[in-house]
């Protein structure tokens, strides 16, 4: 992928290709120094490495990896909260419509029924039948192995 436009401190991105982090894993931008290689954080934040947004995909944000500074919208009237505290079991969001006073804390569970995340990435996903793959390359579906990579 190329550098992203829309991140900040503290987004994940899941490795496509091994190197300094295993395929698969899910890092933490630790550091943007505005080029194509900033500094990541390992999974579980003991190092960090410089890598290209080349080798990473975007990993969705859910209303569950909120951090300090996201702004989560009520489902029920499209109010706006700014999340000011993020605890191992809890989050603490500001009054709506002032971000610079402390409102009311919510579990993860009670977040997740009534509020979604602003801004959250849409991932686009293509969904094709085998006839539609073998169609498009002009094979027999039967002939057809698909793998992942």
């Amino acid at each position: 992928m190329q550098r992203p436009t829309n991140f900040k401190i503290g987004d994940r991105f899941k490795v496509i290709e091994n190197g300094l982090f295993d395929a698969g894993e899910i890092i933490t931008l630790k550091e943007d120094d505005g080029t194509n290689n900033p500094l990541f954080w390992d999974a579980d934040k003991s190092n960090c490495y410089f890598r290209s947004f080349s080798y990473l995909e975007p990993y969705p944000k859910t209303i569950r990896d909120v951090q300090v500074g996201d702004v989560v919208i009520d489902k029920g009237d499209g109010d706006e909260y700014l999340v000011l505290e993020r605890g191992q079991s809890t989050v603490t969001l500001s009054e709506y419509g002032n971000f610079e006073v402390v409102g009311v804390s919510y579990t993860f569970d009670k977040l997740e029924k009534h509020f979604t995340l602003k801004d959250a990435p849409e991932v686009e996903q293509t969904v094709l039948t085998m006839d539609q793959i073998a169609e498009k390359f002009g094979v027999e579906v039967s002939r057809l192995k698909i793998t992942k990579e």
